[in-house]
């Protein structure tokens, strides 16, 4: 948008002549750093979401000219945000109105100068087709369908060059988050079109004034279970039923770069079609630092694999791998051997312990949370990939949480996971049920 700056200054006096005055977390969503076209704000309950919304359509509004929509997933919650712009508007008479109607499936708001909002619902799909829109503001757009945004509400936008805005609490890892990524500063995927925040319920002060240590948190927090929590009122991308692994993006994640006076190990899964491998750093309390990845890329020999591998900056002490490796591949070689041959010793176990994948992932799990709470897995913030992976790894749905059951192996998620575990059972070899540490004569 041209003279973003002009047009804040201007959406700071109309909030002051509306008497809104937003609190922090809200400025962040009127304000953002940096001007982009489509924004997702990330939003824990009570946050304020459905009031800034309405902010943001009336300031639309004003301006001459303008077509605006408000989405929800159904008319009970776009009524939420359009009775905030019928009070400014019309009961609070903070702007002229030609034509309106509030009638349930037909609510609009019409001004002398030629500036439309209109209430829509994604339950109807085919009231989302047409008109060419200069603002579409998806409230609790975590629980529509992704085709709503991409094939229908997208195109509305491109001939006014308009904007979008995302505003919802998260639902698992569903498309939103992916809308998400796209606007993290930093991210691999960041997209200069994009730009996202995410913010906790209890950065609105005037709901919660005990922040996060609010008394009614504390009762909510007692009654949820921890994922339900984060997702509700942390604002955090979550999982569910069937998680393997307690890995926390917030917790376990971090800066960790490669450190030369740390010993550093190579774990490889060879896959089918889509290899995964990792870099992993260890210190003297036995702390698992994961610097760096490849994973999520399709159809890689293994011949240019174990070239990229030997060019990373790396001082390895030790690679590790599926046994399976040793198979032979179409090639006449196995992957272990091609590996062998460009001066790569792939290390692996093969006694029963070690190959059995419920032992294996319990071990792991012990390096992710203990059962005292410590946590000994970090996981570098660039290997976004892995972190993915981490939280998508999943039991099978129709069986619950019984540790004894093999994750699922869905050709995306269980790669990563599984040099993982590779890397761990060698390093820190499972010993009768119990872990045995190596010797430190690196």
């Amino acid at each position: 948008m041209k003279n973003w700056e002009q047009h804040c200054e201007y959406k700071r006096e109309w909030f002051k002549f509306t008497d809104y005055i937003p609190h922090r977390g809200q400025e962040k969503v009127h304000f953002p750093e940096e001007y982009a076209p489509y924004r997702v704000y990330v939003c824990g309950r009570r946050f304020g979401k459905t009031l800034s919304a309405a902010k943001e359509l009336e300031v639309t509004m004003s301006l001459p000219e303008t077509r605006s929509w408000i989405v929800a997933p159904n008319h009970n919650l776009t009524d939420l945000v359009f009775r905030e712009v019928w009070k400014t508007c019309v009961h609070n008479e903070k702007m002229d109105i030609r034509s309106k109607s509030n009638r349930k499936g037909e609510k609009y708001l019409e001004t002398p100068w030629g500036s439309t909002l209109h209430a829509k619902s994604a339950e109807n799909p085919d009231s989302l087709i047409g008109e060419g829109l200069d603002k579409v503001v998806m409230d609790e757009s975590a629980r529509m369908k992704k085709i709503i945004w991409d094939e229908l509400l997208q195109p509305t936008l491109a001939d006014r060059r308009g904007e979008g805005i995302f505003i919802t609490t998260p639902k698992g890892y569903n498309h939103i988050y992916d809308k998400y990524k796209l606007g993290q500063v930093g991210h691999k995927e960041k997209d200069p079109d994009w730009y996202s925040y995410q913010a906790p319920s209890w950065v609105n002060q005037h709901v919660f004034p005990g922040g996060k240590r609010d008394k009614f948190l504390r009762s909510v927090k007692r009654n949820l279970t921890k994922e339900s929590f984060d997702q509700e009122y942390g604002a955090k991308f979550t999982t569910y039923a069937g998680k393997v692994y307690p890995f926390d993006r917030y917790m376990d994640t971090g800066n960790f770069p490669y450190n030369p006076d740390l010993p550093t190990y190579c774990s490889i899964d060879f896959g089918y079609r889509m290899p995964a491998v990792g870099w992993y750093q260890t210190d003297s309390r036995d702390h698992i630092f994961k610097i760096d990845e490849i994973s999520h890329e399709t159809n890689i020999k293994t011949e240019v694999l174990a070239r990229r591998v030997l060019a990373k900056p790396y001082r390895v002490v030790k690679y590790f791998g599926d046994p399976a490796g040793t198979s032979i591949g179409g090639s006449g070689l196995g992957d272990i051997e091609i590996f062998r041959r460009h001066g790569i010793k792939v290390h692996y176990k093969r006694d029963k312990v070690s190959k059995d994948i419920s032992a294996g992932v319990e071990h792991v799990r012990s390096f992710m949370e203990s059962a005292d709470g410590e946590r000994k897995f970090h996981v570098d913030k660039k290997c976004v990939n892995s972190i993915d992976d981490y939280e998508a790894y999943r039991y099978p749905e129709d069986e619950g949480k019984d540790l004894k059951l093999k994750p699922v192996k869905d050709g995306l998620h269980d790669h990563t996971c599984d040099e993982t575990r590779y890397f761990i059972i060698n390093r820190f070899p499972i010993r009768r049920g119990r872990f045995t540490l190596l010797d430190r004569s690196w």
